[in-house]
This record gives structure tokens, C-alpha cells and sequence, in this order.
């Protein structure tokens, strides 16, 4: 059985993206150059967790070419903006296996949506559904039919929910370090929010863009 205080020691030091760089790189070289995906050292560290670019940029981690690429890029593109690195693990627990996904933070607009990132996708879908509902002259309300309208209502509480999936980390990390958007929702940012819901299937996402594409139609019409 795991130890909850040697846990919880773990968890802190991972956590701290000022502290954590000796046990990212025992973590990162035991998954990428000893290729080994199961044991203590697992259970030892947080489902999620950020780190600084730096600590990887330089060093000859990963054996496999395509590991080499991977980390590389998410290196460049965490330090293109200033960022980190996220680590969230996954497990096969009929196999005991572990795997890590990588994303850059802070999630931004334009950015490709995957499993790793949408929880930080759907937080800014929120956030921009808020400010709609605050300036209804620049797009349209996006929550004005919610009392009427069943399937929207429905929707909007499934992007609620699904952005709410982003409390925990909130709880270790604030929201800069996390995502970062312009929250006066110029056109360009908006159009970036277009193109990242049309391109991916995520749950919610090709209503939420037929939806969107609705009500700023309409808006322009009036």
C-alpha cells in the first residue's frame, strides 16, 4: 500500500515548478531512456503536474527518434510562450502500465485540442460564453434561448462541466500558468475559437460551433 504522507511529500515536490526539476529528470529518464512504465516511482507522483521547459532543453533524454522529436517540440513550443510542460499520467490496470501525455501551457487559442488539454479548452469556451452574455452586442448572447431551448441548455451545462474538470488544477495552480486568452474576445481571437472547435471532436464541440455560427449569423441579420 502507498504511503499517503510520502504521497503527499511527492505530490508537493512535483507541484512545484521551482523545485521539481531533479524529480522530473529521474521520471523522464526512467520512461524515455530506461523505457520503464510501471512501479513506485508511479504511484510516487500527481495524475498532473507542470514543469519548466528548461529542465529537459540540453539534456539527452529519450533514445527513440520519435521520442526525441516529441520532447523537443513541446520544449520550443513551452519556451515560445514563456511556459511549461504538462505531464498527465495514465494506467492499464490490468497490465500495471503507465503512460505519460505531454501539452504546453498555458493552453492558448489555436492551439491543437487533445484529451491532455481540453479540460483548459473548455474552462476558455466558458469564459467566452460569459463574456457573451455580459456584451451581447458584439456576438449575440450565447445563453439567451438556455430558458427556452432544451438542447442548448443541455450543451452549455456539458461545456460547464467539462471545464469544470480544470478545479483541481486550479487548486494547485493559477489560471495564468494554465491557459491564457484575450478576454475582451477580439475577431481574431474569435475566429481562432472557430477554427479549434471545428477541428476537433471533442464531446460538444461540432454542436457548440453550428451554435455559434447561429447566433453571430443572426446577430449580424439584426
Amino acid at each position: 500500500m502507498q504511503d499517503s504522507n510520502a504521497g503527499a511529500v511527492a505530490n508537493k515536490i512535483y507541484n512545484d515548478v521551482e523545485k521539481n526539476a531533479e524529480a522530473v529528470l529521474k521520471l523522464f529518464n526512467a520512461y524515455y531512456r530506461d523505457h520503464n512504465h510501471s512501479g513506485k516511482l508511479y504511484n510516487d507522483f500527481p495524475n498532473f503536474f507542470l514543469f519548466k521547459p528548461i529542465v529537459l532543453e540540453g539534456k539527452e533524454i529519450a533514445t527513440r527518434g520519435s521520442e526525441k522529436l516529441l520532447l523537443e517540440d513541446v520544449i520550443q513550443r513551452a519556451k515560445a510562450r514563456n511556459g511549461y510542460i504538462s505531464v498527465s499520467k495514465h494506467r492499464n490496470p490490468k497490465l500495471d502500465y503507465y503512460w505519460l501525455g505531454l501539452s504546453v501551457m498555458p493552453f492558448m487559442m489555436g492551439d491543437a485540442v487533445t484529451k491532455e488539454n481540453k479540460g483548459e479548452f473548455f474552462y476558455i469556451l466558458t469564459k467566452f460564453i460569459e463574456f457573451t452574455k455580459q456584451h451581447p452586442k458584439m456576438y449575440g448572447d450565447l445563453t439567451a434561448e438556455v430558458d427556452s431551448d432544451k438542447d442548448i441548455a443541455l450543451m452549455l451545462d456539458g461545456i460547464s462541466r467539462m471545464a469544470g474538470r480544470l478545479s483541481v488544477s486550479f487548486d494547485i495552480y493559477p489560471e495564468k500558468m494554465l491557459v491564457s486568452f484575450n478576454p475582451n474576445w477580439p475577431v481574431t481571437e474569435v475566429k481562432k475559437l472557430l477554427q479549434s472547435l471545428k477541428e476537433n471532436d471533442q464531446d460538444w464541440c461540432e454542436m457548440f460551433f453550428e451554435y455559434l455560427i447561429y447566433v453571430m449569423g443572426k446577430k449580424t441579420i439584426d
